[in-house]
């Protein structure tokens, strides 16, 4: 059967923490009218320097979709019910990119920004709730960690790839 192990409820305890966070950020944004993906998008069109995305990323120009749905990792179509909600409540618009017009890029309205705003303080004071009593050190040392993660998965080096395919042979 399965054994503890110290990696496996690292990984578990990873899953349920974003859960967890999930099902507060759904709770939150449910009270503007959105929902946490959108408001992801919200934040990535804010430019939000804490996200991962512009870290692995430089970005001169506002984002398209195809970026937004890669940072998301969500599939095109999602991205684009997600965008077109957020289109329809002014939040943001797409314009045409001055070298490529068939290219659609988004901001943040008025509106959005002053959402992006007036949202801050709460969505701050619940990260600053949940990172209490740690020093900056064990900060820095958790973030590297799950930074060291994602690069591993985003990267999907060969052997990530084998343990793809044992679970595959396994299900013949």
């Amino acid at each position: 059967m399965i054994e503890k192990s110290i990696e496996e409820s690292i990984v578990m305890s990873i899953f349920d923490l974003a859960n967890q966070l999930k099902k507060i950020g759904d709770d939150v944004y449910q009270k503007v009218g959105l929902t946490t993906q959108q408001w992801l998008i919200l934040l990535h069109l804010a430019n939000n320097p804490n996200l991962p995305f512009f870290k692995r990323e430089k970005h001169d120009k506002a984002l398209m979709a195809s970026e937004l749905a890669d940072s998301l990792n969500v599939t095109r179509a999602n991205i684009t019910n997600l965008i077109s909600v957020l289109l329809d409540k002014g939040l943001i618009k797409q314009y045409e990119d001055e070298l490529d017009r068939r290219k659609k890029r988004l901001i943040l309205t008025k509106e959005g920004i002053a959402l992006v705003n007036r949202t801050q303080p709460s969505r701050l004071g619940v990260i600053k709730y949940l990172t209490e009593g740690f020093n900056e050190e064990e900060k820095k040392t958790f973030l590297l960690f799950l930074e060291a993660c994602m690069s591993k998965l985003i990267n999907e080096d060969e052997k990530l790839k084998s343990f793809h395919k044992l679970l595959v042979d396994a299900e013949d």
